[in-house]
């Protein structure tokens, strides 16, 4: 029985808003924290700060200190560079496996060059809960080849190599020839 999941990384929206809720949080720190010390002059804020004319510093300070540090917390989370790569889980006898979509991909090329006839290969692997492991491979092919065989023998080895190495079946392999090769004519002088 095999359970598969993927992880995520966060999404381009999701960080510029961070981004961009960090940086008002830097501004309204910075503006709080004036207002606290008495540097700023006359402003909406203050006049917001103050109840019977009377400076609020000590509360413009602690919501100035929360906001720089929630501020620095959704910049970091905005600009982090590292990329979550997803990953196939899946049950086997042995235990649970994880395997990058990455990974995946590599096993695939693998054995698609491995097929005579095919002279350069791009895959992609989309792993999903429900659908499971689906397989598409865009393929430069031999001019001297039958295209339905190359397509066949594609197939079958991707989907073979992959679960003699990983373990898990393979739902769909396609194929997609997108260039002949042209033919290489060898100089005799």
């Amino acid at each position: 029985m095999q359970k598969e999941g993927v992880i995520e990384r966060m999404k381009v929206w999701e960080r510029l808003i961070s981004l961009l809720a960090g940086i008002i949080l830097v501004v309204l720190a910075v503006t709080l924290t004036l207002l606290a010390f008495g540097q700023a002059g006359p402003t909406i804020l203050e006049e917001l700060v103050r109840i019977n004319d009377n400076p609020i510093n000590l509360w413009a300070l602690e919501v100035a200190i929360i906001a720089l540090i929630l501020a620095v917390f959704l910049i970091q989370m905005a600009l982090r560079m590292r990329r979550e790569e997803k990953t196939v889980i899946y049950q086997t006898q042995f235990g649970e496996i994880r395997i990058t979509v990455s990974a995946i991909e590599n096993l695939a090329l693998r054995a698609c060059k491995k097929v005579r006839g095919v002279r350069d290969a791009h895959v992609g692997v989309r792993a999903d809960k429900l659908t499971g492991l689906d397989v598409y491979i865009e393929v430069t092919a031999s001019p001297d080849m039958a295209i339905p065989q190359i397509k066949a023998e594609i197939e079958s080895k991707v989907s073979d190599y992959i679960f003699e190495t990983v373990g898990m079946h393979v739902n769909a392999v396609k194929v997609l020839v997108t260039k002949i090769a042209a033919e290489t004519r060898t100089r005799v002088e």
